[in-house]
């Protein structure tokens, strides 16, 4: 075996990047996500009944109506936001796809995100229209776009350090 082979296989080992490895971060991640998915869908619920003067309910009537009672109607409002939750979450596996590009990454976790959220939102009654979904989206897009260029610069620099580093190895080597 070959050092490059040895390294790959060190690097495997000691990441867990096998498919099982991956599959079990990616399900651990999906349950951390449904735990956060199922707190952050109460608050969202908690800040519309805010958001509207504190004249409603956590639940959304459409949900009240279609279940009969609050305590169903809460518990399918916890359960989508857990499993939003858990998509989320699971999707930052796409980060550790080693051989896709940045804009790659986070495009496919963009989407899967938002495919998750949009029936959900409107499900649940987060949002009614198209348009608070646009107002909703434009802040996650702004998001996405600001962590975007931040890590590009951040590769940028660690490349250009990567570069110095390689370019001093290769003089010490030439004076040696």
């Amino acid at each position: 075996m070959g050092v490059a082979q040895m390294h790959t296989a060190d690097t495997q080992t000691a990441r867990g990047k096998g498919v099982t490895g991956m599959l079990k971060r990616t399900l651990k991640r999906g349950i951390i996500g449904a735990l956060i998915g199922t707190n952050a869908g109460l608050i969202i619920s908690c800040l519309s009944v805010i958001a509207s003067s504190g004249g409603g309910s956590i639940i959304s009537p459409r949900i009240m109506a279609m279940c009969g009672d609050e305590a169903h109607a809460l518990l399918l409002t916890l359960l989508l936001s857990g499993i939003m939750g858990f998509i989320d979450c699971a999707g930052m596996s796409f980060y550790e796809m080693e051989n896709w590009s940045l804009f790659r990454i986070m495009a496919s976790h963009l989407v899967l995100i938002f495919a998750a959220f949009v029936p959900v939102a409107f499900f649940l009654g987060w949002v009614e229209t198209p348009l608070e979904l646009l107002i909703v989206s434009i802040p996650m897009l702004i998001s996405y776009f600001i962590v975007y260029v931040i890590m590009c610069a951040i590769y940028k620099k660690q490349v250009k350090e990567l570069n110095e580093m390689q370019e001093k190895a290769m003089q010490e080597r030439k004076s040696a």
